[in-house]
């Protein structure tokens, strides 16, 4: 019997988190034919782009505050929901490996490259006659999308010149005996059903505006699959030991209070990487969702600072992303 093409999920009926309205929306269409929602909050003459890769279980417009932020910084920002949340279509909270959610990102990243270089002015041309090279494309993922985006820079480097983690999910904390017994049969009996965890958001995040909004949001779940935590422990086992192969600069930001990732479950992926690739700050005061963190200026302040010194204004991608690898302490 033929599978008939998942559905887009409807429109936000309640309220998000403060920021601007998004400039467009759009689908594409990602692996295995699933419709992919993003929205676009673009500038005249940006900086460059950066693409947001959301966490599990929300959407990419409960991220319009940090793409205020960035704007007002002159980057134009993209966020795509990855199938099974927002809008886009793919049952909520399920998966069936770690690949398809990973050609999705990277199909939306070369997606936003075109739209750039279609949207651009003529280039301009250097000393010597060479064309100047297009706006830096950076990915900000959270801690799902910064495992996405771990295997997009390992996999498909040419589609990003940077890369900011914000919790990325390497690591899970450890499952109790009784949750792992209980995981363990879900895979053999039912690997794709749809469990509600559904928990307490303060836990993970400390504005409590910011939870009051995702909690009214139903765009936003909490049903998660054993096949789903499969494939967040692939991804894992695909990235773990490939830490001198990442050839982009990388911005790591480390919650101090996490209760979701465990930062030392990566280590061995960090300190592979090639010196002067990996700027890490461990921020003591922080829940796992840092640009929702009540303290999110402080981790503002580190990206941009990230930023200007990697992808100064008016500098675009010219350096590029192996010059900058040089320049980070």
């Amino acid at each position: 019997m033929a599978e008939t093409t998942p559905a887009l999920q409807p429109e936000p009926v309640a309220a998000l988190p403060g920021g601007p309205e998004p400039t467009g929306r759009g689908v594409l269409t990602g692996s295995e034919a699933i419709p992919l929602a993003f929205a676009r909050w673009d500038l005249p003459e940006p900086r460059g782009r950066v693409v947001i890769a959301h966490g599990y279980g929300e959407h990419g417009e409960r991220y319009r505050h940090t793409a205020g932020w960035l704007n007002r910084l002159g980057w134009a920002v993209s966020a795509l929901d990855h199938r099974g949340h927002g809008r886009s279509g793919g049952a909520r909270g399920d998966a069936t490996g770690i690949k398809g959610p990973v050609e999705d990102l990277t199909l939306f990243l070369r997606q936003e490259r075109l739209h750039d270089a279609q949207g651009a002015p003529a280039p301009g041309r250097l000393e010597g006659g060479q064309a100047a090279p297009p706006p830096p494309q950076i990915l900000l993922g959270h801690s799902f999308g910064g495992l996405l985006g771990l295997l997009v820079l390992l996999w498909h480097p040419d589609t990003l010149d940077g890369l900011i983690l914000s919790s990325p999910a390497v690591k899970l904390r450890e499952l109790s005996v009784s949750q792992k017994l209980l995981k363990g049969l879900a895979l053999l009996a039912a690997p794709h059903h749809p469990w509600n965890l559904r928990g307490d958001k303060a836990r993970v995040c400390s504005d409590p505006d910011l939870v009051r909004r995702y909690q009214a949001d139903p765009l936003c779940h909490g049903y998660i699959s054993a096949a789903f935590l499969g494939a967040l422990e692939a991804g894992r086992r695909e990235i773990l030991p490939f830490g001198a192969e990442l050839d982009r600069p990388i911005l790591l930001l480390e919650a101090g209070q996490d209760t979701v990732v465990d930062p030392l479950g990566a280590e061995p992926l960090w300190a592979a990487v090639r010196p002067g690739g990996l700027e890490r700050h461990h921020l003591a005061g922080f829940m796992h969702e840092v640009f929702h963190d009540l303290n999110r200026p402080e981790a503002e302040d580190l990206a941009a600072q990230w930023l200007d010194r990697l992808f100064p204004a008016g500098a675009g991608a010219a350096s590029g992303p192996h010059r900058h690898l040089k320049g980070i302490q």
